[in-house]
């Protein structure tokens, strides 16, 4: 019986789903002409060769004069005002390991001309060389020169790998990545010159044995003149060096590095395209230019694409394909997340001039090289937008072949979209002191953050395709008029009441796991009591979103219209809870499980009768509340890790995001439960007391 139910259940969403699928020539929110006009102007191949030029500088963040990074920003700029850009500017912010932007650390200043490696005993060997492959050295590395004997510490990250031994004064030998912990432990703590680590054991980056992972040592302020100097070597030559321990032999290196660490800069490329009619409304696009040297895709690519798009609309506006920007179209080229934070430090009035943001970050990877597909990941529920109905919109648009570059992959468009993560730079620009809702365009890529993420990884068709996305969204929203407004609500309209059925879809399934479990089914009246808020919350967030729209509207019956669509959304909610109740007396009754209302404990009370109001600006860093708390307070989140449920990370961003004042613990509770997935109440209490602990919030 409750099988035939569940079946009918499924036979009527899916009729009901195609009820918003309009058959046209044209399902885009551009018009066919403009869209034309894209795939002609774009290319891959102009993009891929501005990979093999940025990729030839090491471009680490905080370089300060002279560095390649500081160089790399200068050379962009001058390409930039070749094309014709005025409005090119260079921003300047310290990187000291002093200042502080927001929360978070300002980097230190980093040169280095050279640095070598060399395995003195039992045999003499070449290791490594800055100037063969530059991730061999640890960025941010001091100089020095030493020769020593080797110490292996097995991991090398944690107390009880360096029990009875000393270091002071040697260079160390760690497997397993984490060249930074190793560093605070060895170096900073025990006073060991340098430290020498290999890989980690990620398994789909076994196969290859040369590969070298980056590893960098970001001292503070303070432990400048502590720091030492770090290396990282390959799999291969990671197992000749522990072969070697391992058969009892005395291992004496070499190592000379010459760098230095100084009170740098970090530098922020802004070019601006302004607005004709509406220059204060802004759309922002952002890549971080940084990274080790080569970074191809990472981020290379982003940063290409970005110069590509600048190229892409002057051109089309020159020949009147297009008109100049209503809207003022802001370019960013960043150092990564610390160079986002000061440049938002410094211009605060984007909070109320950022309508989107586009952060471009590894956009052209190979598939089948680099074990990759492309990620829409969305803006969150915590910042009203449309953008990322604007992006899904046009993926479609992007498997055709039309989109085939001559030096590019023939593979058909491969993509997922994905709920908010963080991450890179748009963690920034989506931190709710400026509320820019900001998807990021990227690619998950088995090459990250290594020596092999070179630029033949870089696949000009893919460089095409999510340049091309970008531009249209971009060219959209900046020159979007009422007609345009309402097109795009309606999409937002349509995806909103999908959106709306599919989380009531996973409420079933919920409903059907707790059932199947004899564990969980003792908390079954505590889930229903929570899922059956989940289609009022789903549909407050959908129509928030829907309203936001009104801001490209210049006549007041275009808002009028996408209000009404905006309160229509909540005729929704009540089917949706009839569905939930109705499978919630079915699989009770089938199952014989007896129907207790849930009666709210002392947590969900208090939860209910606290309203958080966050009291500092940009998210939280990584290590912040780790650092601020005590050990027993660390241990409970230690102890207590899966009350968060999953996605963690994104999940607590979510939480402060979320704590405006106005919503209880409890709404934000259920918010990031219909964001992401069940959430535990113990958690987000505990959190949010902590935070009140530290000084960040008041309730």
């Amino acid at each position: 019986m409750v099988k035939r139910i569940l079946l009918l259940f499924t036979i009527i969403f899916f009729l009901s789903s195609s009820l918003f699928v309009y058959p046209q020539d044209n399902p885009y929110l551009l018009d066919k002409e403009l869209l034309e006009a894209i795939q002609n102007e774009v290319s891959g191949e102009r993009a891929w060769d501005m990979v093999s030029k940025i990729s030839r500088f090491h471009r680490i963040r905080g370089g300060g004069e002279g560095s390649d990074y500081n160089r790399c920003v200068e050379y962009l700029a001058n390409e930039l005002k070749k094309m014709g850009l005025e409005e090119v500017i260079i921003k300047r912010y310290t990187a000291d390991g002093f200042k502080k932007y927001f929360l978070w650390n300002s980097l230190v200043g980093w040169r280095v001309k050279e640095a070598e490696l060399w395995l003195v005993e039992p045999y003499k060997k070449l290791l490594a060389r800055y100037s063969d492959q530059a991730v061999s050295l640890m960025p941010y590395s001091r100089g020095g020169e030493v020769e020593s004997e080797v110490i292996y510490v097995g991991g090398g990250k944690s107390d009880a790998n360096y029990k009875n031994i000393d270091v002071k004064g040697k260079l160390v030998f760690a497997t397993g990545g984490g060249g930074s912990q190793v560093h605070r432990q060895a170096v900073l703590k025990r006073g060991a010159c340098g430290v020498i680590v290999g890989p980690s054991d990620r398994e789909n980056r076994l196969p290859y044995p040369d590969l070298i992972e980056v590893s960098r040592l970001s001292p503070t302020g303070e432990e400048r003149e502590k720091t030492g100097f770090g290396f990282a070597l390959s799999r291969r030559q990671e197992k000749e060096l522990v072969s070697l321990f391992k058969a009892g032999e005395k291992v004496t290196m070499r190592a000379r590095v010459d760098a230095e660490l100084f009170d740098g800069e970090m530098a922020v490329l802004e070019a601006k395209i302004t607005g004709s009619e509406h220059p204060s409304q802004e759309i922002i696009i952002m890549g971080h230019l940084d990274h080790y040297k080569p970074g191809a895709n990472d981020n290379a690519s982003g940063s290409a694409g970005m110069v590509e798009m600048v190229r892409n609309i002057l051109a089309l506006v020159s020949r009147g394909e297009i008109p100049p920007p209503r809207r003022t179209l802001r370019f960013l080229w960043l150092p990564e997340i610390h160079g986002a934070a000061a440049y938002l430090t410094e211009h605060q009035d984007l909070k109320d001039k950022g309508i989107a943001g586009l952060n471009l970050d590894m956009i052209g990877e190979d598939y089948a090289l680099c074990q990759a597909n492309f990620n829409l990941t969305c803006s969150p529920y915590s910042v009203p937008g449309y953008i990322n109905d604007v992006l899904i919109n046009l993926l479609g648009w992007l498997d055709g072949g039309v989109f085939y570059s001559p030096r590019g992959s023939r593979y058909r468009f491969n993509f997922r979209i994905n709920p908010y993560s963080g991450g890179s730079d748009h963690i920034m620009f989506n931190d709710s002191a400026f509320s820019i809702p900001t998807p990021m365009l990227g690619h998950g890529d088995v090459f990250h953050h290594s020596s092999l993420d070179t630029p033949d990884k870089c696949d000009p068709t893919e460089m095409k395709r999510i340049i091309s996305l970008s531009l249209a969204a971009a060219l959209l929203l900046a020159n979007a008029d009422d007609e345009d407004a309402v097109k795009i609500a309606g999409e937002l309209y349509s995806q909103a009441i999908l959106r709306i059925v599919e989380r009531t879809q996973k409420s079933i399934r919920l409903l059907q796991q707790y059932v199947y479990d004899s564990e969980k089914s003792k908390h079954l009246a505590e889930l229903y009591f929570n899922i059956i808020n989940y289609p009022h919350v789903q549909a407050g967030i959908e129509s928030t979103n829907l309203r936001e729209v009104t801001e490209l509207c210049d006549k007041q019956a275009s808002r009028k219209i996408i209000d009404e669509l905006a309160k229509d959304i909540y005729r929704q909610v009540a089917s949706e809870k009839e569905k939930i109740k109705l499978i919630y007396d079915l699989l009770t009754r089938q199952y014989n499980l007896k129907k207790e209302e849930f009666r709210p404990t002392d947590l969900y009370k208090k939860a209910s009768s606290l309203k958080p109001q966050r009291l500092f600006q940009g998210p939280l860093p990584w290590n912040y509340l780790r650092e601020k708390l005590d050990e027993e307070s660390n241990k409970w989140y230690a102890e207590n890790r899966q009350k968060a449920g999953g996605a963690y990370g994104s999940k607590t961003y979510e939480i402060v995001n979320l704590m405006d004042g106005k919503r209880t613990l409890l709404d934000i509770r259920h918010i990031v439960s219909c964001e992401f997935d069940e959430t535990d109440i113990e958690f987000v209490l505990h959190f949010a007391e902590d935070l009140q602990k530290i000084g960040l919030v008041k309730f």
